[in-house]
């Protein structure tokens, strides 16, 4: 019951953890989309003074209490495109599914109350993705977005970077925000933002 609880909003957060892998499968029929699948390991947790009384699954935590929080937004992407035959971009275009496979669990800083709810949702997203690479040097850069917006839920995760390869072995270094704002259930309403820097090897075949 109650207002539905923000887990960025409503707590606070002092570290957090991301690892992302992923494999990508191309081919060159023209009709069958190309496929990514990516693993992201995201977490956050921390300690917050509450400056409202939150109530979840049936448990009340009161204005100015500690509470202890972490949030699992550990999700799968499942990306379905296709790639535009224009000259010098690499241009990708299709869906993008996300599967948070994660939860919610807060406790009161004496610990004698404690609940926690699962995040197992769905979300599909538009995809682009493009990449421009210079000719003989092996150097290249990208940027790539995954939007939706609906029934006022919405994300975005948008990145950009540059890249180097030595076939068949590349490096990417760039920016990551992931931002997603959705009803999780009656009681949670996921909000949150992460971003900063990362860096990606990987392997082509």
């Amino acid at each position: 019951g109650g207002d539905p609880n923000d887990v960025e909003n409503d707590v606070g957060y002092d570290s957090e953890g991301h690892n992302s892998f992923s494999i990508r499968f191309a081919h060159p029929v023209p009709v069958i989309p190309n496929l990514r699948l990516r693993y992201n390991d995201i977490e956050h947790e921390g300690t917050g003074n509450l400056d409202r009384n939150i109530t979840f699954q049936g448990q009340t935590y009161t204005v100015n209490e500690d509470v202890r929080s972490r949030v699992d937004l550990t999700h799968y992407d499942y990306t379905l495109f296709y790639t535009a035959p224009i000259p010098v971009v690499t241009l990708d275009l299709g869906l993008n599914v996300k599967h948070f496979d994660g939860e919610f669990y807060i406790e009161s800083d004496n610990g004698l109350r404690r609940e926690k709810e699962e995040i197992d949702e769905f979300l599909p997203m538009g995809h682009v993705r493009a990449d421009v690479d210079l000719p003989l040097t092996g150097l290249g850069a990208g940027a790539e977005l995954n939007y939706i917006s609906y029934d006022g839920d919405s994300a975005t995760d948008v990145e950009g970077y540059i890249s180097y390869n030595a076939d068949p072995v590349y490096i990417q270094g760039g920016y990551r925000q992931f931002d997603v704002d959705v009803d999780a259930s009656g009681d949670l309403n996921v909000d949150t933002e992460l971003s900063g820097p990362f860096v990606r090897l990987g392997v082509g075949f």
